[in-house]
């Protein structure tokens, strides 16, 4: 998991993650150590990108869906 991600913001990846693409939960967890392929990073930006687009800018979760879309945006 990366280390500059607040306990809560990894929560928050998880879960998204969790429910719209499992297949990808293995990169970011600790199994793994390598850094991320540009590939598998705009992959999951796009997943939240999705999810925020679904849940609104407005919503609750969007400040913290922003922060995740940045984070894995720049290497």
């Amino acid at each position: 998991m990366p280390v500059h991600l607040s306990p809560e913001d990894q929560a928050l990846l998880r879960a998204v993650l969790r429910r719209r693409q499992p297949s990808s939960l293995w990169l970011i967890g600790d199994m793994d150590p390598r850094p991320l392929t540009p590939a598998q990073r705009d992959s999951i930006q796009c997943v939240l990108a999705d999810e925020l687009r679904e849940t609104g800018h407005a919503s609750e979760q969007a400040p913290a869906l922003k922060k995740l879309i940045a984070f894995f945006g720049h290497p």
